[in-house]
């Protein structure tokens, strides 16, 4: 399996915090989205202790379109699908006490009844994420598409009878070295939920235990290169392996990414996590340069951005 260096991948010491979110009844996918990112999503970028934070809005359930063996499941309950995937990485595990018991944190646990049915928190111990395949360019702090982007998130659930550590072991012996292989990946990404408790995550009015229909064991975020069709690319991927390989796998459910939004990045609040999306296309709109400065937004929020990323937007793929 290769692994690629690049400066996003951070040290052995960080940890990561996972979300499955799904929209609360009643909002609308524009709503969801604007009040995640925008309202709740900057909330969030002030909780001390984050080194990143980045926000993935999904689009459409793709598994269909996957070639996989018979006898794993791919279908959907009602009301259980996932609307969005947030990933918070800290630099040490003692970091998440900002997460844990900060003012910010205890605001944010208050508003998420305005936006979510469903919060499934992971906090995973050192070890349970790991990048795969990291190469090319830095992504940008804000990736919009009117199409499926080159980002897909897959959902993994082992078959009755398998531990979390044999499937993961499968998966290391499998499809994760064969998806690796794909020139065409920018980045390969899992995450192991084995070490996470959702039921931690206590919010008024969301739900944060898992069921049986809920419940999934790795996490794989796959990146292609621009204008790539990431589908493709796994259904290439799954095409390396025999079926036997895949004998561990039990449910997959899979996403496209329709937004990816980085609030926070290198310890501070990206430009959109302290404006958010909409004053950031006005800005842009108006050529207005001068409010994306340092100095400017030190003189409104008190606090110095993140280095710039531009903002992408359109169709890319």
């Amino acid at each position: 399996m290769r692994s690629v260096n690049n400066p996003e991948v951070g040290p052995a010491s960080q940890v990561t915090t996972i979300a499955l979110l799904t929209r609360k009844n009643g909002l609308s996918p524009e709503l969801f989205s604007a009040y995640w990112r925008d309202v709740h999503g900057i909330l969030a970028a002030r909780i001390p202790g984050f080194e990143a934070y980045t926000q993935f809005h999904l689009g459409r359930a793709m598994q269909r379109w996957l070639n996989l063996p018979e006898g794993v499941s791919t279908a959907v309950p009602s009301g259980t699908r996932i609307h969005g995937i947030a990933e918070v990485i800290l630099n040490a595990e003692e970091d998440r006490a900002g997460l844990a018991s900060s003012t910010v944190a205890a605001h944010i646990q208050g508003d998420e009844q305005y936006v979510f049915r469903t919060s499934l928190l992971y906090n995973l111990a050192p070890g349970a994420s790991r990048t795969h395949v990291c190469r090319g360019r830095a992504e940008s702090d804000a990736t919009v598409s009117t199409a499926a982007n080159a980002t897909l998130f897959l959902l993994l659930g082992r078959r009755k009878g398998c531990s979390p550590d044999e499937f993961a072991a499968s998966l290391e012996a499998g499809l994760i070295p064969a998806l690796a292989e794909e020139e065409g990946i920018r980045k390969l990404r899992t995450h192991a939920l084995a070490s996470g408790d959702p039921s931690l995550w206590c919010t008024t009015g969301v739900e944060n235990r898992q069921t049986s229909a809920t419940a999934f064991d790795i996490v794989l975020q796959l990146t292609g290169e621009p204008g790539s069709r990431v589908v493709e690319l796994v259904n290439q991927g799954l095409g390396r392996i025999s079926p036997s390989q895949l004998d561990t796998l039990g449910k997959l459910h899979a996403y496209e990414v329709r937004g990816r939004f980085q609030m926070v990045r290198g310890g501070r609040p990206t430009h959109l996590g302290l404006r958010g999306f909409s004053v950031m296309n006005t800005i842009a709109a108006a050529g207005a340069e001068n409010q994306r400065s340092t100095p400017v937004l030190e003189a409104i929020y008190g606090v110095a951005p993140a280095s710039t990323c531009d903002m992408e937007t359109g169709v890319t793929s």
